[in-house]
């Protein structure tokens, strides 16, 4: 199965480290404002990713209703919805470049 991370939460999770390495003592160490740089970078990389809802629930019961009404044989929808949902993870992960 697809994991996918909420980016308000990865967000909120970068910005919360970026006030860690704020710290004003430490604020001429290299390594801090190398830490910096690199989660500023990141957001505004983040900042540049697309996100897509979509419901699959609604999207399968849209579309089983239309194959259990067009095929005179019966189909298994449990299975169906099993196989369908693999190709919609693998899609995801085919989006990802995984």
């Amino acid at each position: 199965m697809a994991h996918l991370i909420d980016k308000d939460a990865l967000v909120a999770e970068i910005e919360r480290r970026r006030k860690l390495v704020s710290d004003p003592i430490l604020s001429g160490n290299d390594l801090m404002i190398g830490e910096r740089n690199a989660l500023f970078n990141l957001l505004s990389f983040i900042d540049t990713l697309e996100v897509k809802e979509v419901d699959f629930e609604k999207e399968y019961a849209k579309y089983s209703n239309d194959i259990d009404a067009e095929y005179a044989f019966p189909i298994d929808l449990a299975d169906f919805k099993d196989f369908a949902k693999h190709f919609f993870e693998l899609g995801l992960k085919a989006q990802k470049g995984e």
